[in-house]
C-alpha cells in the first residue's frame, strides 16, 4: 500500500531519470540531513516542514531522518539507532492529532530498544487534540507545522 499526502502533490525534487531499475529499498529510511545534535525522525509531508525549521534555525546540528517505510516489520531499527546512539536526543514529528498516533508507538519503541542511549525522554511534536477541519484557521489549529517543530527543538536543544 502505499499513501500519498495531499501537502506532497506539488512537491519536486531530483529523481532518477535514466535509470528504469532505481527503486526504493523497502524497509529502508532515508537521512535527508545528517546532524550530531540531536535525531529528528519523521514522515510524509513533515520531513519537508523538518528540514524548513532546522535550516532557519541554523544552529541546531539536527539530523533528519525521513521513515519512509511506517510498517511495523520495514521499520528502519539500524538507521535509527545508529542516529540515536550518536546523537542521543530525539525527536518524533508528526502532523495529526497528540494520542494514540503513530508517533506514541514509534516512542515507545524507541524507549524500548534504546533506553540506555538517550540522555532525556523522547521528544514528539504532533498537532492539537482536534482533527483537522475544512475551515483553514481550524486546520492549522489541528496540525503541526514548522513552527511547532522550530519551538520543541528551541526547548530541547537551546
Amino acid at each position: 500500500m502505499v499513501l500519498e499526502h495531499v501537502d506532497l502533490y506539488t512537491s519536486t525534487w531530483p529523481a532518477p531519470t535514466e535509470d528504469f531499475d532505481y527503486f526504493i529499498e523497502i524497509g529502508k529510511a532515508s537521512i535527508r540531513r545528517p546532524g550530531e545534535e540531536i535525531t529528528v525522525l519523521s514522515y510524509l509531508s513533515m520531513v519537508n516542514e523538518c528540514l524548513t525549521a532546522v535550516e532557519s534555525l541554523g544552529n541546531i546540528d539536527a539530523e533528519v531522518i525521513d521513515l519512509r517505510w511506517l510498517d511495523r516489520a520495514s521499520v528502519d531499527w539500524e538507521t535509527i539507532g545508529e542516529s540515536l546512539r550518536k546523537t542521543n536526543n530525539v525527536l518524533i514529528v508528526e502532523q495529526g492529532a497528540l494520542g494514540t498516533g503513530y508517533g506514541a508507538w514509534l516512542s515507545d519503541e524507541i524507549q524500548r530498544r534504546f533506553f540506555d542511549y538517550l540522555d532525556q525522554p523522547v521528544q514528539r511534536v504532533t498537532g492539537g487534540i482536534a482533527s483537522p477541519s475544512i475551515s483553514k484557521v481550524l486546520e492549522r489549529a489541528a496540525i503541526a507545522r514548522s513552527e511547532e517543530v522550530i519551538s520543541k527543538l528551541r526547548e530541547i536543544c537551546g
